[in-house]
């Protein structure tokens, strides 16, 4: 087999053995301090005392010309962005350090109630949401302290301010941190590494398998077959091929499949594809008297969106593991420039640019929509969408122990997006697109007196910008047993730089807020991740058309 080269950051979300701990609430006071375990051995250097943003330099969003002001040690100076929230400022250290604590030094007339989100990168290159601060009664001169507990290695701190009776502005944002004891063991060697499984495949978007038993895997090439993999070879003989009924390719094409629960006695499957006018259509098809063969002429149309363009037409499905409905990633559709220009993510009479959730195993034709769902009695929306705001959600994952989801979504030009939905959700969230890119403002908008507003938006736990890739995939929760230092991290990747990375939540491992770590920088495209029965992870290589498996090494 052969062995890609691989680089992984080795950091407290991934070093540890996992345990599975309810996210704790937002911080809502301004002195926040909730460690739950003692630091990890390795990661305790000299005492975290020098103020190490200094040594940094200062991007905010607006408020160039003052922005150093801001890590200047001079309480009097002030930066200001001289506008109202959503405002962000982000510090880029000169180094690695070690970090314990953040303080932040309030500029505001009048006071009162704020909300601030502070979030750290931590050399993975991927930021994540670390604490949220929410309607936190400030006023001038005030020190905001955020405790991180446990230290943690952290590159790059992000500070934005979500909502403020004033302009967005700060005396002082003041980083407290050191070096690590030792840098090497703080980012770790590399301890995993992609083998490659089988080769010869055209153009594989997604692998996964049917929940039977049988440790097949199932693999959609986007030209419109699915193949199997069984005893490590791939059958000569398509599971299906419906190729003449397939356009291809680009963002068009036979995009997923999804096997509903109890498969093995239902014996039929959906798939998501881009027919021969170009649109979405989601369909039903039986498999024949022989498990590895499909019947192509068995097809019942589900559902059909028609697509404006040839770009985010979405395509992925997953049942959900507590309610046991199909849910689709739709994308916006695309248009000029790919910024969304109908606003299709936000339009509530618009399939696309949603999470759409649906009961095809109810024995309605050709389905039913869910009572629960969020917007059956609202006049204007269509009863289909669990959730808006989304550009194009490419291989979102439940952990099927917890029933939380994950949902990556494709950037414009500046960020590449993880979105969170607890298994408690009821639905409704409204994840941004086209206000928002990730975190910041989308600048794409061009209405004249628009003002950008996280108001009753769902932000992001984690994100990266184009500089390391250029669109985001997923996805699988790991819950295998053969690697138990992965349980419950949400593996994702780039679709053009190869890199894989591992995200954890709040709790687990004992850390406050996420975390994300660079596992593997493989130099591989990569079009998806997906999982076997057993929980073993793989990538599907789109250029080179093979399927490779996350080992270690």
């Amino acid at each position: 087999m052969r062995n890609v080269g691989v680089l992984t950051v080795g950091l407290l979300a991934l070093i540890a053995a996992a345990a599975c701990a309810p996210i704790p609430e937002p911080g809502q006071s301004s002195t926040v301090s909730t460690a739950t375990s003692q630091p990890i051995a390795t990661l305790t250097p000299a005492p975290l005392r020098e103020n190490v943003a200094a040594l940094g330099y200062v991007v905010p969003s607006a408020g160039e010309e003052s922005a150093h002001l801001a890590i200047d040690g001079d309480l009097d100076s002030i930066w200001n962005s001289n506008r109202f929230p959503l405002q962000w400022l982000t510090i880029t250290l000169d180094d690695l350090y070690l970090v314990d604590k953040i303080e932040l030094v309030v500029t505001q007339v009048p006071s009162g109630p704020t909300t601030h989100e502070v979030w750290l990168e931590n050399g993975s290159g991927a930021q994540t949401l670390y604490k949220r601060l929410i309607d936190v009664h400030t006023e001038d001169g005030q020190t905001v302290a955020v405790a991180i507990e446990p230290p943690r290695p952290v590159s790059e701190v992000l500070i934005r301010t979500l909502h403020s009776p004033s302009w967005v502005a700060w005396r002082e944002v003041r980083v407290f941190g050191s070096p690590p004891a030792n840098p090497m063991e703080t980012v770790g060697a590399s301890a995993l590494k992609l083998d490659e499984i089988v080769a010869g495949l055209e153009l594989p978007v997604q692998v996964t398998h049917a929940g039977d038993s049988s440790g097949r895997l199932f693999v959609v090439e986007q030209k419109g077959r699915i193949r199997i993999i069984k005893d490590g070879a791939i059958n000569d003989t398509p599971f299906l091929d419906i190729s003449e009924r397939v356009s291809c390719c680009g963002e068009r094409g036979l995009l997923n499949i999804a096997f509903p629960p109890a498969y093995a006695a239902k014996r039929h499957f959906y798939v998501n594809y881009t027919d021969t006018d170009g649109d979405t259509v989601i369909s039903r098809y039986t498999t024949t008297a022989d498990p590895d063969r499909a019947d192509p002429g068995s097809e019942e149309v589900v559902l059909t969106i028609a697509q404006p363009h040839s770009v985010h037409n979405g395509g992925h499905m997953a049942f959900g593991p507590q309610d046991g409905y199909l849910y689709i990633g739709s994308g916006d559709g695309g248009g000029p420039a790919f910024n969304d220009p109908d606003n299709r993510g936000q339009d509530p009479g618009a399939l696309l640019g949603k999470m759409l959730r649906i009961d095809v195993e109810s024995g309605v034709r050709p389905h039913s929509i869910p009572a629960s769902n969020p917007y059956t009695q609202t006049v204007g929306y269509r009863g289909e969408i669990w959730a808006l705001g989304l550009r194009n959600p490419w291989g979102f994952a439940f952990d099927k122990q917890t029933g939380d989801l994950y949902i990556p979504d494709v950037g414009n030009y500046k960020r590449e997006e993880v979105n969170y939905q607890p298994a408690s959700s009821a639905g409704g969230e409204n994840y941004g697109w086209r206000i928002m890119e990730g975190s910041i403002c989308f600048v794409g908008r061009k209405d004249r007196h628009w003002i950008c507003s996280a108001d009753g938006l769902v932000q992001p736990v984690a994100e990266y910008d184009r500089s390391l890739g250029c669109a985001i995939v997923g996805g699988a929760v790991y819950r295998g047993t053969r690697y138990p230092r992965m349980q419950g991290a949400f593996l994702y990747a780039d679709f053009c730089s190869g890199r894989i990375w591992g995200l954890k939540r709040p709790g687990q491992d004992g850390q406050d807020g996420w975390e994300s770590a660079l596992l593997i920088s493989s130099s591989v495209p990569l079009s998806s991740i997906g999982e076997d029965e057993e929980g073993n992870v793989y990538g599907a290589g789109y250029q080179d058309g093979v399927v490779y498996m996350l080992t270690e090494r």
